[in-house]
């Protein structure tokens, strides 16, 4: 925890220096929209005003400010992303004092302490409190004041001559104790307060930044400890499918073997067998036979969550799918004295991998015919959704208790009702209708009631008509 503390502080130091240059720039960009306003000034305000302005020495200031802020904009281009932090602090607050300097000579030379741009001073304190710490703001706070105190009591002593605004000027108020007490004492506490203002305001909103950073730093560490377990659960889940096939392939052999000798020995070609032997077989066959039909979904069930490549897909015609095993689903339906009925529409093609889907039909077809009684029907369709293909697959049958179907695609889990109706079953069939469905990017919904029957719709995203080019007729 303590590296990742010092990380986040380094990152939080790296904001703040960043936000800092940044900042430098657009004060540059700012000094050049003041030089001209200054120059519009000057050259405007004794024609529209009638103020009486010392043109020469204005312009002269004017262009030493333009001069001096094109030396730091060159500085800021080559010099400015490779600074340190310190160097980086120090060029801000300097450009921030001699532009203190630069406003007292031009106000100096436009009225001195009468000059109601007097204010201006307030917006370099600003400037300061957002570029700088808090004690360097306050510095230049004092450092304005010194500029001012010293503006105001060299024009009253007659040290540097006063500037009147107006010719008609009917009181020297630089020169008035009252006046310049109040101007000084209005505009120095208007600077301190400001400066406690916007550094407060400037502090809370780099806390906020050092949080988010540490919030940042947070999740990034979250994030990268999910992708671990995620990956983890991964290797896990990879395991599990290759042993589950690996058991599965190595039980399925000696199991189909053992039921090929009971068939032999059931149909009476090693001699007579006692009634009761004949039972016995008969039993051990269909306790061999449902070990078989778990060793099969054990294979469908591995291979599904092993078919995620790309590679191995292709575009596939739902209603193909549909027709090639729709001779076995009315054999399966009829033998159970279900009604089935199909329905598909044309022009329905996925990508995908054409066994998989029809695993995946062959499984939600016979749980619908397993699952309804004697008379009942079933409804096997594809749709055209517009963005996605819909297979469904609906029944009259027994239906689902809905406190159980969130546990519907949970391995080897059958509903109860589904147990009383038949031992038959190896509660892997949904699991392997999700495992196909989610290798497909497809999406599974179930409705059912108990007595009325269930709906299975598997989505599957729909490709445009342009993947139609090349798919053989």
């Amino acid at each position: 925890m303590s590296g990742a503390s010092r990380v986040t502080a380094g990152d939080a130091r790296d904001l703040r220096t960043e936000e800092l240059r940044a900042r430098i720039v657009w004060l540059i960009r700012l000094r050049w929209l003041a030089a001209a306003g200054v120059a519009v000034v000057v050259y405007w305000a004794p024609k529209l005003l009638w103020v009486e302005l010392p043109a020469q020495p204005l312009y002269l200031i004017t262009a030493l400010l333009a001069a001096y802020n094109l030396v730091l904009w060159v500085m800021a281009h080559r010099y400015l992303a490779k600074a340190t932090d310190a160097a980086v602090l120090w060029f801000a607050a300097l450009q921030v004092s001699a532009d203190l300097v630069f406003l007292t000579a031009l106000l100096q030379l436009s009225g001195g302490i009468e000059n109601p741009f007097l204010c201006y001073y307030v917006f370099h304190i600003v400037i300061a409190s957002i570029l700088l710490p808090p004690h360097v703001a306050f510095l230049e706070v004092g450092f304005a004041v010194v500029l001012l105190l010293g503006l105001a009591v060299s024009e009253a002593s007659g040290l540097l001559p006063h500037h009147h605004l107006f010719s008609l000027w009917p009181i020297e108020l630089y020169r008035n104790a009252t006046y310049l007490s109040a101007v000084l004492f209005v505009t120095i506490t208007m600077l301190y307060f400001t400066a406690m203002m916007a550094t407060a305001i400037t502090g809370r909103l780099r806390t906020r930044e050092r949080q988010i950073v540490q919030l940042s730093e947070s999740l990034q560490a979250r994030a990268e400890e999910l992708e671990r377990a995620y990956g983890s659960l991964r290797q896990l889940e990879q395991e599990k499918s290759e042993y589950l096939y690996r058991a599965a392939h190595h039980l399925r052999s000696p199991l189909a073997a053992v039921e090929s000798m009971l068939a032999v020995v059931a149909e009476g070609r090693t001699g007579p067998m006692p009634e009761k032997a004949q039972e016995m077989v008969a039993r051990t066959r269909e306790r061999v036979k449902g070990m078989l039909d778990l060793a099969h979904d054990l294979l469908s069930l591995s291979q599904a969550r092993g078919r995620s490549e790309e590679t191995s897909r292709e575009n596939v015609d739902l209603r193909r799918v549909v027709e090639a095993m729709e001779g076995d689903f009315r054999r399966e339906a009829s033998a159970a004295g279900v009604e089935l009925a199909v329905a598909c529409s044309s022009g329905v093609l996925i990508r995908g991998v054409p066994e998989a889907v029809a695993e995946l039909l062959e499984n939600l077809v016979s749980n619908a015919v397993k699952y309804t009684p004697a008379g009942g029907r079933v409804e096997v369709s594809v749709l055209n959704r517009g963005r996605t293909a819909e297979v469904r697959v609906s029944d009259t049958g027994i239906g689902i208790p809905e406190e159980e179907q969130a546990s519907l695609f949970q391995e080897f889990f059958r509903a109860s009702n589904a147990r009383e109706a038949t031992r038959n079953g190896t509660g892997l069939g949904l699991s392997i209708v999700k495992a196909i469905a989610r290798a497909h990017d497809a999406e599974v919904q179930v409705e059912s009631r108990v007595g009325a029957g269930t709906t299975f719709r598997v989505l599957f995203p729909l490709l445009s008509p342009t993947a139609w080019e090349g798919v053989p007729w």
